[in-house]
């Protein structure tokens, strides 16, 4: 299968879940095209300006996004043993800088972020760029407030602004300042949005309200432990509840990984933790987004894939004639949250792919670690169907280690348009897809196939996925 592989920048402040992200995107940098790691601020840390008289707030400083990168340096022989694409310590070190981090919302002046941010929109290549904000958009906001500057109200703005809104996706986590409303929605409405306002699952609250139960596990040191921390010395600083991490800057209440008095629930999420249980990956669903699994959602915002689910919203609190789109909610049962299952139903799958990932640090050979398999459709991707009509579908996988594999067929129901009932009957890699009759031409159904490569002799595994859409004729 070829791969696409999307062009991101990723913003962050320095919160611990921003750095577990920081980490997963590393052990990912061979399937999204990084063209900048950059440090901003947000409304929880930022450095201070004593020429203003602004102190600094829960400030952890910038040289943790170095030592992540030394420890990678570390990793990274084995990693390219894996997959060549990896890229070099040395390139993500050329490409990783501080942005605008003085206060919340700091948009004041150029920074080595912004400025990278701004020669990436202009680079001749066809591809979007995604935009990632983990913290505060404010970098972003002020390498496009340089560019208006320059441009609007000469005879080139017009050709500048629709070259800029079509190149760049901006994929906000949560609201970390007030950069897109102030600014953003305002002056560039064309630019699409993709606002995760549910980080509920992956950020600090894990339980069956949230997530899959049959996930809750990968949560749990027992899990943790061994498939990452034990992976050698870059997922060795994936930050787990008490296990001795001290983050500078940051205040007692939040100092997870050190302040024994947050022991037996005694924190703000008020949920018993033990040592070595996940704190956080708030900000892995902006890059997540980008992983080409074969869900094609870079295709369409409303498929869902491991980054979540969105829908377009006018009636939004920023700008109602902003291109601007937000978590949907999938169907699902109690006690499950419908805004929490469109991006948590697949944590489990994710999880798993990100521990395997973890063992290629440790494992010299190929032959010494697990690797995804690959899956393809012999009918193609994009079908018709006719109401009252079937299709049969066979899934083609294979796998580079000669792992068994198992197959499992889903219809994701919550983004197709048909009303009518569709029936699957599948026997492993076979299945048969029968439309009702009360079906209307141009009608869609979106049919998942999911492969894994299970096995008894290993607790994790890793998956790839095929989306067809069949449109009623």
């Amino acid at each position: 299968m070829q791969k696409f592989k999307a062009r991101a920048i990723f913003t962050n402040d320095a919160e611990c879940d921003d750095m577990n992200s920081f980490l997963h995107l590393l052990l990912y940098a061979n399937d999204v095209d990084i063209e900048g790691l950059v440090l901003s601020s947000s409304c929880f840390h930022y450095e201070g300006d004593p020429d203003a008289g602004i102190e600094p707030k829960r400030w952890a400083g910038g040289q943790w996004m170095w030592d992540y990168l030394d420890a990678y340096g570390q990793a990274y022989p084995n990693l390219v043993v894996h997959d060549p694409a990896y890229p070099t310590p040395d390139y993500l070190r050329s490409v990783t800088c501080i942005g605008n981090v003085k206060t919340e919302g700091d948009m004041a002046e150029d920074t080595d972020g912004s400025e990278l941010i701004r020669r990436a929109i202009f680079k001749d290549d066809p591809r979007q760029l995604y935009l990632l904000a983990g913290g505060g958009t404010n970098t972003i906001a002020r390498s496009l407030k340089h560019i208006e500057d320059e441009f609007r109200g000469t005879d080139q703005w017009e050709r500048i602004y629709r070259q800029v809104c079509e190149k760049c996706v901006i994929f906000m986590i949560v609201t970390q300042d007030n950069t897109y409303r102030d600014y953003l929605a305002g002056a560039w409405p064309d630019l699409r949005m993709l606002h995760c306002t549910s980080i509920y699952g992956i950020a600090f609250m894990f339980d069956e309200t949230v997530a899959p139960e049959n996930c809750l596990h990968v949560f749990k040191s027992s899990w943790i432990k061994p498939n990452l921390l034990d992976k050698g010395p870059l997922p060795a600083k994936y930050h787990t509840w008490f296990d001795g991490h001290v983050y500078p800057g940051e205040e007692p209440r939040s100092q997870f990984g050190s302040n024994m008095e947050l022991k037996g629930g005694n924190w703000w999420g008020h949920q018993e933790r033990d040592q070595y249980d996940m704190i956080s990956e708030g900000d892995s669903p902006s890059f997540l987004y980008l992983i080409d699994k074969g869900l094609r959602s870079l295709e369409d915002p409303s498929y869902g894939s491991w980054g979540g689910r969105f829908v377009r919203k006018e009636d939004n609190e920023f700008n109602p004639a902003a291109d601007y789109w937000c978590n949907a909610e999938d169907t699902c049962e109690p006690p499950m949250k419908p805004i929490a299952y469109q991006l948590t139903r697949w944590i489990g799958d994710w999880m798993n792919d990100f521990a395997e990932r973890a063992s290629w640090c440790v494992a010299s050979r190929y032959e010494d670690a697990n690797h995804a398999p690959e899956v393809e459709v012999a009918e193609g991707l994009d079908l018709t169907v006719a109401a009252g009509g079937s299709v049969v579908l066979h899934a083609e996988g294979s796998d580079p280690d000669g792992d068994a594999l198992t197959y499992g067929w889903l219809r994701y129901e919550d983004v197709d348009t048909c009303e009518a009932d569709v029936e699957l009957e599948s026997d492993g890699p076979v299945c048969t897809v029968r439309v009702g009759a009360d079906a209307h031409p141009g009608d869609t159904i979106h049919i998942i196939v999911r492969v894994t490569d299970e096995c008894a002799s290993r607790e994790t595994y890793m998956v790839n996925y095929r989306r067809v859409i069949m449109t009623v004729a």
